[in-house]
């Protein structure tokens, strides 16, 4: 079993390891489970009470000074200070043209950690003294931890998540291996999806090489739970049978093998690239390094989700007014030739 036998207890087990979590000297727990619940008005409404009464403890602590914390949760702690939680809505959506739009307003608290560097290349070998998923004070952040098809599998939190039920899913964290694909994991992701979107309907997971919007070089893939397409899957598209032109270079592959054999050129010639792995197959996408070409602001950092078509923006004002042709632009600044 991966996560759980079936959606109602993987919805269960969500919500409740979140309030397991909070304490009243945690504060990058509070942040964690404050951001989760803000994913839907069932989580919002769950996680009410118990999000209020450890919010009202852990002001009174910081301010005692009877709390250590990371000096990033320090940062988005205090910003924290000036707002009412019952204020921070839940996310809201809206088409526009072919995409659709994300207001995430707790998104623009996330530190930018890797996602701000300036790449040379999509390798790079795994370092022991930066971020990892090894790391002891990240345990309480984990959902489930176990072996699927005789590999350990660690799946924690996303801390400021952008998709819905977002997971971070670590394979093999023991191996200490960088964030670059391989045959191997790529084969394994590929069947993970296949053999669980059933169990959980709308089951998938995402993919950043470095320098296309991975924060972390520590192998891991991004799961989350969406029935509904992504944009990218579209039927309109030429990459899945239509006559339409995506702005990006998009491919789907129905087998592991066949992707496999064009992700295999773009690490060979250092081409930065986002995947979605969904149940009926898998979507490449290559792309320009993050932060070489100049992008409107509401798309820097741009990852998965954003080339599968989801803009995650943090303010009103940019979720009302974006159009469907600006979408487009922006999107196809990122382009770059396929193999």
């Amino acid at each position: 079993m991966f996560i759980a036998k079936d959606i109602n207890q993987f919805k269960s087990l969500f919500v409740n390891k979140l309030k397991t979590m909070l304490s009243n000297d945690e504060l990058g727990a509070f942040i964690l489970v404050l951001a989760n619940s803000r994913q839907n008005e069932f989580l919002k409404a769950d996680l009410h009470e118990d999000l209020t009464r450890t919010f009202v403890a852990l002001k009174t602590n910081f301010s005692a000074g009877r709390i250590e914390a990371a000096p990033d949760d320090v940062d988005v702690f205090k910003q924290l200070l000036a707002l009412e939680l019952d204020e921070l809505p839940v996310w809201k959506y809206r088409t526009a043209g072919n995409w659709e739009l994300a207001c995430n307003s707790l998104r623009r608290l996330r530190p930018k950690r890797a996602s701000a560097q300036i790449f040379s290349s999509i390798k790079q070998d795994f370092d022991e003294t930066k971020f990892h998923f090894n790391k002891a004070f990240l345990q309480p952040e984990i959902i489930w931890e176990g072996y699927y098809k005789d590999v350990n599998v660690k799946v924690f939190y996303n801390k400021f998540p952008f998709a819905d039920y977002h997971l971070l899913v670590v394979v093999s964290p023991q191996a200490n291996s960088p964030q670059l694909l391989t045959r191997e994991v790529h084969d394994y992701a590929f069947k993970l999806v296949a053999e669980n979107a059933t169990v959980l309907p709308g089951f998938g997971l995402g993919y950043n090489s470095l320098a296309a919007g991975a924060s972390v070089n520590h192998f891991h893939f991004q799961g989350f739970i969406r029935q509904q397409d992504f944009p990218i899957e579209k039927s309109h598209w030429s990459h899945n049978g239509g006559k339409t032109h995506y702005p990006l270079a998009a491919s789907c592959f129905t087998s592991a093998e066949s992707a496999w054999l064009y992700l295999e050129q773009l690490s060979a010639r250092d081409i930065a690239f986002n995947c979605l792995y969904r149940e009926h197959g898998c979507y490449v996408v290559p792309r320009k390094y993050q932060n070489s070409a100049e992008l409107p602001g509401w798309l820097a950092g741009a990852g998965w989700t954003d080339v599968a078509g989801v803009i995650t923006v943090s303010d009103e004002e940019t979720f009302n007014s974006l159009d469907g042709h600006s979408i487009t632009d922006a999107l196809a600044l990122l382009s770059v030739k396929a193999c």
